[in-house]
């Protein structure tokens, strides 16, 4: 009985690891430049610094996002947090349900310079529907933009943030 028991168990295990293999798979495979951000999660650099950018975040800036770089939204159940959902929600507005719906293949929360990243798209047609969310932790702004086809959607708390080349490759 202990033997079935364990073996159902690592069978159990196994196909949740071969899941989530699967997803992030799913995302490399596309070979779209948009989607460059999606790296293993112990290949993370950390971002150049200098004496203007290297102040910490104060507590109002202080939130999900610059608290996890590195991790991948998933782990950290980012939807979940009701400060990060409540502001996405309100930027996005009826195209809220619809983003969060498709934020199925996700990279891992990367920053330059106090600017944060992270996108996630719909798993099996990634081109077809990606969202990126960008914050400025300097200035407490939310970025967001939705890509459907082409067709580009762009959300902003307090003005466009500036992103970097090497951010967006990220």
């Amino acid at each position: 009985m202990k033997k079935l028991i364990v073996g159902a168990c690592a069978f159990s295990l196994f196909a949740v690891i071969s899941c989530k293999k699967e997803a992030k798979a799913d995302v490399s495979s596309t070979g779209t430049d948009s989607l460059a951000t999606t790296m293993p999660k112990d290949s993370v650099t950390t971002p150049k610094t200098d004496s203007v950018t290297s102040t910490p975040a104060t507590a109002s800036t202080d939130n999900i996002l610059t608290k996890n770089t590195g991790k991948y939204p998933n782990d950290i159940k980012l939807f979940e947090d009701k400060s990060f959902a409540n502001r996405v929600k309100k930027l996005t507005g009826a195209q809220y349900d619809e983003m969060l719906k498709n934020f199925n293949v996700e990279s891992p929360i990367v920053s330059e310079n106090g600017i944060y990243k992270v996108t996630g798209c719909k798993q099996h047609d990634c081109p077809g529907y990606l969202t990126s969310i960008f914050y400025d932790s300097k200035n407490d702004n939310l970025n967001v933009s939705i890509d459907k086809n082409g067709k580009v959607a762009d959300f902003a708390e307090k003005g466009k943030i500036t992103v970097t080349e090497a951010l967006k490759s990220k």
